[in-house]
């Protein structure tokens, strides 16, 4: 304001519940934000292990260390034929 041409700043006064209510704000927002983060951890983590289970399928189909159980039965069952 001006008084005689003279410039005279306003002062601006905090409110405290105004900076007790963003406190508040910024505490439900991080809850939020950690509680999002902990459901992305848990995909993670799942995700991490479906790639491993699916790595370990494949090393062992490359390694052909799988069996093929009818392949393995007719075997079995020729040779107990044979005796």
């Amino acid at each position: 304001m001006s008084d005689n041409g003279i410039i005279i700043p306003q002062k601006k006064l905090i409110d405290i519940t105004d900076i007790y209510d963003q406190r508040n704000r910024k505490k439900k927002e991080l809850e939020f934000y950690t509680t999002e983060m902990e459901k992305l951890m848990r995909k993670l983590a799942r995700l991490n292990h479906e790639i491993g289970v699916t790595e370990t399928i494949i090393s062992l189909i490359e390694q052909e260390t799988v069996l093929d159980l009818k392949e393995t039965i007719e075997e079995k069952r020729k040779l107990l034929k044979d005796d």
